[in-house]
Protein backbone atom coordinates (compact mmCIF):
# COMPACT_ATOMS: atom_id res chain seq x y z
CA UNK A 1 0.00 0.00 0.00
CA UNK A 2 1.43 3.36 -1.08
CA UNK A 3 1.22 6.71 0.66
CA UNK A 4 -1.82 7.74 -1.40
CA UNK A 5 -3.61 4.54 -0.46
CA UNK A 6 -3.01 5.08 3.26
CA UNK A 7 -4.13 8.67 2.84
CA UNK A 8 -7.42 7.50 1.31
CA UNK A 9 -7.97 5.00 4.14
CA UNK A 10 -7.20 7.63 6.79
CA UNK A 11 -9.48 10.16 5.13
CA UNK A 12 -12.28 7.60 4.81
CA UNK A 13 -12.11 6.82 8.53
CA UNK A 14 -12.07 10.55 9.33
CA UNK A 15 -15.08 11.22 7.10
CA UNK A 16 -17.07 8.27 8.46
CA UNK A 17 -16.21 9.05 12.07
CA UNK A 18 -17.20 12.69 11.61
CA UNK A 19 -20.46 11.68 9.92
CA UNK A 20 -21.19 9.37 12.87
CA UNK A 21 -20.86 12.29 15.29
CA UNK A 22 -22.81 14.72 13.09
CA UNK A 23 -25.79 12.42 12.50
CA UNK A 24 -25.98 10.56 15.83
CA UNK A 25 -28.39 12.91 17.60
CA UNK A 26 -30.68 13.63 14.59
CA UNK A 27 -30.89 9.90 13.80
CA UNK A 28 -31.66 9.02 17.41
CA UNK A 29 -34.45 11.52 17.89
CA UNK A 30 -35.98 10.92 14.46
CA UNK A 31 -35.98 7.16 15.02
CA UNK A 32 -37.61 7.48 18.45
CA UNK A 33 -40.10 10.09 17.26
CA UNK A 34 -41.16 8.12 14.18
CA UNK A 35 -41.63 4.98 16.29
CA UNK A 36 -44.06 6.73 18.61
CA UNK A 37 -45.86 9.12 16.28
CA UNK A 38 -48.61 8.62 13.73
CA UNK A 39 -50.42 10.97 11.39
CA UNK A 40 -49.77 12.75 8.12
CA UNK A 41 -46.84 14.79 9.40
CA UNK A 42 -45.02 11.69 10.63
CA UNK A 43 -45.68 9.91 7.33
CA UNK A 44 -44.31 12.87 5.38
CA UNK A 45 -41.20 13.09 7.58
CA UNK A 46 -40.66 9.35 7.21
CA UNK A 47 -40.82 9.64 3.41
CA UNK A 48 -38.33 12.51 3.42
CA UNK A 49 -35.78 10.87 5.72
CA UNK A 50 -36.03 7.51 3.92
CA UNK A 51 -35.78 9.03 0.44
CA UNK A 52 -31.94 8.73 0.26
CA UNK A 53 -32.34 4.94 0.41
CA UNK A 54 -33.95 4.91 -3.03
CA UNK A 55 -32.69 8.13 -4.60
CA UNK A 56 -29.52 7.85 -6.67
CA UNK A 57 -26.69 9.07 -4.41
CA UNK A 58 -25.70 11.57 -7.10
CA UNK A 59 -29.14 13.18 -6.78
CA UNK A 60 -28.86 13.28 -2.97
CA UNK A 61 -25.44 14.89 -3.29
CA UNK A 62 -26.69 17.43 -5.82
CA UNK A 63 -29.60 18.45 -3.56
CA UNK A 64 -27.26 18.79 -0.59
CA UNK A 65 -24.84 20.87 -2.66
CA UNK A 66 -27.64 23.20 -3.75
CA UNK A 67 -28.72 23.52 -0.13
CA UNK A 68 -25.21 24.44 1.01
CA UNK A 69 -24.91 27.04 -1.75
CA UNK A 70 -28.35 28.48 -1.00
CA UNK A 71 -27.47 28.99 2.67
CA UNK A 72 -23.96 30.21 1.81
CA UNK A 73 -22.26 27.43 3.75
CA UNK A 74 -18.78 26.90 2.23
CA UNK A 75 -18.52 23.25 3.29
CA UNK A 76 -18.44 21.79 -0.22
CA UNK A 77 -15.19 20.52 -1.71
CA UNK A 78 -13.93 19.65 1.78
CA UNK A 79 -13.80 16.54 3.96
CA UNK A 80 -16.58 18.02 6.10
CA UNK A 81 -18.76 18.20 2.99
CA UNK A 82 -17.87 14.57 2.31
CA UNK A 83 -19.00 13.67 5.85
CA UNK A 84 -22.30 15.51 5.37
CA UNK A 85 -22.94 13.85 2.01
CA UNK A 86 -22.06 10.29 3.03
CA UNK A 87 -23.97 10.63 6.30
CA UNK A 88 -27.09 11.89 4.57
CA UNK A 89 -27.13 8.81 2.35
CA UNK A 90 -26.54 6.43 5.28
CA UNK A 91 -28.80 8.09 7.87
CA UNK A 92 -32.00 6.20 6.89
CA UNK A 93 -30.33 2.90 7.86
CA UNK A 94 -29.58 4.22 11.34
CA UNK A 95 -33.03 5.76 11.80
CA UNK A 96 -34.69 2.52 10.72
CA UNK A 97 -32.63 0.43 13.15
CA UNK A 98 -33.55 2.75 16.04
CA UNK A 99 -37.23 2.85 15.07
CA UNK A 100 -37.47 -0.96 14.88
CA UNK A 101 -35.75 -1.25 18.28
CA UNK A 102 -38.23 1.18 19.87
CA UNK A 103 -41.24 -0.51 18.26
CA UNK A 104 -40.07 -3.85 19.72
CA UNK A 105 -40.34 -2.56 23.30
CA UNK A 106 -43.31 -3.98 25.19
CA UNK A 107 -45.82 -1.06 25.50
CA UNK A 108 -47.01 -2.46 28.84
CA UNK A 109 -43.77 -1.21 30.38
CA UNK A 110 -44.87 2.36 29.70
CA UNK A 111 -48.31 1.65 31.18
CA UNK A 112 -46.68 0.41 34.39
CA UNK A 113 -44.31 3.38 34.46
CA UNK A 114 -47.18 5.86 34.10
CA UNK A 115 -49.12 4.10 36.86
CA UNK A 116 -46.12 4.65 39.12
CA UNK A 117 -46.09 8.35 38.28
CA UNK A 118 -43.10 8.38 35.93
CA UNK A 119 -42.87 11.42 33.65
CA UNK A 120 -42.37 11.03 29.89
CA UNK A 121 -38.70 11.94 30.20
CA UNK A 122 -38.23 9.39 33.00
CA UNK A 123 -39.97 6.74 30.90
CA UNK A 124 -37.64 7.55 28.03
CA UNK A 125 -34.54 7.48 30.24
CA UNK A 126 -35.37 4.31 32.16
CA UNK A 127 -37.17 2.23 29.52
CA UNK A 128 -36.56 3.46 25.98
CA UNK A 129 -32.88 4.33 26.16
CA UNK A 130 -31.66 1.07 27.78
CA UNK A 131 -33.80 -1.19 25.60
CA UNK A 132 -32.92 0.42 22.26
CA UNK A 133 -29.19 0.44 22.95
CA UNK A 134 -28.56 -2.59 20.76
CA UNK A 135 -30.41 -1.06 17.81
CA UNK A 136 -28.64 2.26 18.34
CA UNK A 137 -25.14 0.77 18.36
CA UNK A 138 -25.79 -1.85 15.69
CA UNK A 139 -27.38 0.73 13.42
CA UNK A 140 -24.45 3.06 14.08
CA UNK A 141 -22.00 0.40 12.93
CA UNK A 142 -24.06 -0.15 9.78
CA UNK A 143 -24.17 3.63 9.25
CA UNK A 144 -20.38 3.83 9.61
CA UNK A 145 -19.89 1.07 7.05
CA UNK A 146 -22.29 2.67 4.58
CA UNK A 147 -20.48 6.02 4.79
CA UNK A 148 -17.18 4.27 4.11
CA UNK A 149 -18.56 2.99 0.81
CA UNK A 150 -20.35 6.10 -0.40
CA UNK A 151 -19.20 7.35 -3.82
CA UNK A 152 -21.76 9.39 -5.79
CA UNK A 153 -22.87 11.89 -3.16
CA UNK A 154 -19.30 12.46 -1.96
CA UNK A 155 -18.07 13.01 -5.52
CA UNK A 156 -20.73 15.67 -6.17
CA UNK A 157 -20.37 17.56 -2.88
CA UNK A 158 -16.67 17.15 -2.04
CA UNK A 159 -14.95 16.36 -5.33
CA UNK A 160 -12.03 13.96 -5.75
CA UNK A 161 -8.90 15.70 -4.49
CA UNK A 162 -6.14 13.33 -3.28
CA UNK A 163 -5.25 13.93 0.35
CA UNK A 164 -8.22 16.27 0.92
CA UNK A 165 -11.47 14.65 -0.22
CA UNK A 166 -10.40 11.40 -1.90
CA UNK A 167 -11.89 8.53 0.11
CA UNK A 168 -11.39 4.83 -0.63
CA UNK A 169 -14.17 4.56 -3.28
CA UNK A 170 -12.94 7.71 -5.04
CA UNK A 171 -9.33 6.49 -4.96
CA UNK A 172 -10.42 3.16 -6.46
CA UNK A 173 -12.31 5.01 -9.19
CA UNK A 174 -9.20 7.07 -9.98
CA UNK A 175 -7.03 3.96 -10.15
CA UNK A 176 -9.44 2.33 -12.59
CA UNK A 177 -8.46 5.06 -15.05
CA UNK A 178 -4.74 4.79 -14.28
CA UNK A 179 -2.07 3.31 -16.52
CA UNK A 180 -1.48 0.43 -14.09
CA UNK A 181 -4.89 -0.62 -12.77
CA UNK A 182 -3.28 -3.51 -10.86
CA UNK A 183 -2.44 -1.00 -8.10
CA UNK A 184 -6.13 -1.04 -7.25
CA UNK A 185 -5.92 -4.32 -5.30
CA UNK A 186 -4.58 -3.00 -1.94
CA UNK A 187 -7.50 -0.59 -1.65
CA UNK A 188 -9.98 -3.22 -2.82
CA UNK A 189 -8.63 -5.58 -0.16
CA UNK A 190 -8.84 -2.92 2.55
CA UNK A 191 -12.40 -2.11 1.51
CA UNK A 192 -13.43 -5.78 1.62
CA UNK A 193 -11.89 -6.34 5.05
CA UNK A 194 -13.57 -3.25 6.53
CA UNK A 195 -16.91 -4.21 5.00
CA UNK A 196 -16.85 -7.79 6.30
CA UNK A 197 -15.83 -6.73 9.81
CA UNK A 198 -18.47 -3.99 10.05
CA UNK A 199 -21.28 -6.16 8.66
CA UNK A 200 -20.39 -8.97 11.07
CA UNK A 201 -20.30 -6.56 14.00
CA UNK A 202 -23.60 -4.94 13.03
CA UNK A 203 -25.36 -8.30 12.66
CA UNK A 204 -23.98 -9.48 15.98
CA UNK A 205 -25.26 -6.38 17.74
CA UNK A 206 -28.66 -6.24 16.04
CA UNK A 207 -29.41 -9.97 16.45
CA UNK A 208 -28.13 -10.45 19.97
CA UNK A 209 -30.18 -12.18 22.68
CA UNK A 210 -33.37 -10.36 23.66
CA UNK A 211 -33.90 -9.17 27.17
CA UNK A 212 -36.52 -10.96 29.19
CA UNK A 213 -39.55 -8.92 30.17
CA UNK A 214 -38.76 -9.43 33.83
CA UNK A 215 -35.34 -7.93 33.24
CA UNK A 216 -36.75 -5.07 31.20
CA UNK A 217 -39.25 -4.16 33.92
CA UNK A 218 -36.28 -3.60 36.20
CA UNK A 219 -35.80 -0.22 34.51
CA UNK A 220 -39.23 0.91 35.69
CA UNK A 221 -38.78 -0.08 39.30
CA UNK A 222 -35.19 0.94 39.97
CA UNK A 223 -35.42 4.66 39.27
Amino acid sequence: MGFDDWSAVRLSLLVSGSALLLYALPSYWLGVWLAGTTGRVAKLVNILVMAPLVLPPVVTGFLLLRLLVAFNLPLYFSWIGAALASGLVAMPLWIRSIRIAVEAIDPRLYVVARSLGATRWRQHRTITMPLLRRGLIGGGVLFFGRTLGEFGAVMVVAGNTPGKTQTIPLAIFSKLNAIEPSSIWPLVGASLILSVVLIWLSERLLRGPKRKKSQASHYVATE
